[in-house]
């Protein structure tokens, strides 16, 4: 009986995915969501002088597609947060050789986010030459409506957008769980000094 209802909701999925695919691409895609106020609108001539890498884009379909196959009641804490968020982009770019230009042009990057009202949260340069990583939320209230993520090292770039209407909140169950983990990992003598 359960392996039978377990082939009927892969076999319902696969018929759902092929549909919407054959129907729009909208749904399936972040694209749709440009109009929303946490779709990042990163485009820069810089970008498109690195080989890319990978290029995915999820909209609410397949945000949707994926809460319907992720079970709410071993993974709460991803159902809560996929169901604040209504797309996500994500594209790496290899960037060896020119990875000063991409260097040069983070700051248009951060400065054509904050006059779209991104507001950065977080600016980090790495230990090693060319490492740098950026974050940036735009929010309306208690409500995160995006979150961008650019990451840069000596031969890739990483650029995430998170768009939805997130509560804060709903990263708590996450977050819990990688301090759980991490301290966890961490030897008796780490922990003490932590303490102190």
């Amino acid at each position: 009986m359960k392996l039978s209802t377990i082939l009927l909701r892969k076999v319902t999925l696969i018929l759902a995915i092929t549909t919407s695919l054959l129907l729009t691409g909208c749904g399936i895609t972040a694209g749709g969501l440009h109009s929303h106020a946490g779709y990042a609108d990163i485009e820069s001539p810089y970008w498109w002088q690195a080989d890319s890498e990978l290029n995915l884009s999820l909209g609410p379909l397949a945000i949707g597609t994926a809460r319907w196959v992720i079970d709410a009641d071993k993974d709460p804490e991803i159902d809560a947060l996929l169901n604040d968020v209504d797309g996500v982009r994500i594209s790496v770019y290899k960037v060896e050789e020119n990875s000063q230009l991409f260097i040069e042009n983070f700051d248009e990057t951060q400065a054509n986010l904050r006059a779209d009202g991104w507001q950065p949260i977080a600016r980090v340069k790495g230990d090693e030459q060319g490492d740098y990583s950026l974050m940036f939320i735009k929010s309306n209230g208690e409500v995160i409506d995006g979150l961008v993520v650019l990451l840069l090292s000596e031969d890739e770039a990483l650029f995430v957008n998170i768009i939805g209407n997130i509560h804060p909140n709903s990263f708590e169950p996450i977050m819990e769980q990688v301090y759980k983990k991490t301290n966890s990992t961490k030897t008796s003598e780490e922990v003490a000094v932590e303490k102190i």
